[in-house]
């Protein structure tokens, strides 16, 4: 009988996809193993540190700093707390500030966002950058630019926190976001009902065998979409965003969850 991981292992027929590393002893996102990413939302830069503590005893893969949970925060503060947590334990870091329009914690002008992505490239304590899609495109290609001149890899993001668009609109978006050029295409949806769930997993599976030569990461958010956190790697899907201490989208799952099911599914590592 075929299991889960050899089933995975024949990749249905995926386009090759160029892997993006992590670091010694970690999974590349998009290589043999899917990845764990945990999200730290935090208010404050100590809260944030004392935090970014307790979810590296937990071995995530990666954690992604939500910029957009720190009150105040300005490009000089996000320097000093990006090196900080880089300096306090060796997991790698993407950094994020969501528009509000895409589940952001805060409203700001769109060149305060982009000032704090910049700070974030420039305090070389990175390993990944979240731009989104519907960042202007003038903006976005300059970002998306600027992180390969840093030697940062990149993610390219679409959000919708209200539905999941139609089957053809999803494979659409996807082609959209991987003309960008960025490193990795990412898609959040909201289902409404659980044939948006499969057309979400179908749409992955279609970019993965069809056109998309890159990490791919989807998820449908909600309690009706939590299951494809934890299916995605069998539909092309390369990382789950898994809790540590706080979520930071509806519908994620525990880190130990996350992990427990992929390794008793051979997809992970004990």
């Amino acid at each position: 009988m075929t299991t889960p991981a050899e089933a995975l292992g024949n990749k249905a027929g995926w386009i090759a996809a160029r892997p993006v590393e992590l670091g010694p002893g970690l999974p590349a996102i998009g290589g043999q193993e899917p990845v764990i990413c945990a999200p730290l939302v935090a208010r404050t830069p100590e809260e944030a540190l004392e935090q970014f503590l307790r979810l590296a005893a937990r071995k995530p893969d990666l954690i992604e700093v939500r910029l957009d949970y720190l009150e105040g925060l300005a490009p000089e503060q996000t320097v000093t707390l990006l090196q900080a947590l880089h300096a306090a334990a060796p997991v790698p870091l993407l950094a994020t500030f969501r528009r509000q329009e895409e589940g952001g914690a805060r409203p700001l002008a769109e060149t305060g966002r982009l000032a704090i992505l910049y700070a974030a490239l420039e305090s070389g304590a990175i390993r990944l950058l979240d731009v989104e899609l519907q960042t202007t495109s003038s903006a976005r290609q300059e970002l998306l630019s600027a992180s390969r001149s840093h030697g940062v890899a990149t993610i390219i993001s679409y959000h919708n926190f209200e539905v999941t668009p139609a089957y053809p609109a999803l494979v659409s978006t996807l082609k959209e976001l991987a003309a960008t050029g960025a490193d990795i295409v990412k898609m959040a949806v909201y289902p409404r009902t659980p044939e948006d769930t499969l057309n979400l997993l179908a749409a992955s599976q279609e970019a993965r065998t069809t056109f998309l030569d890159r990490p791919l990461v989807t998820m449908a958010m909600g309690a009706l979409g939590g299951f494809t956190r934890l299916a995605g790697p069998f539909f092309g899907s390369a990382l789950s965003f898994a809790v540590g201490e706080n979520s930071s989208a509806p519908g994620q799952l525990e880190i130990d969850v996350v992990r427990a099911l992929w390794q008793n599914w051979q997809l992970r590592k004990a």
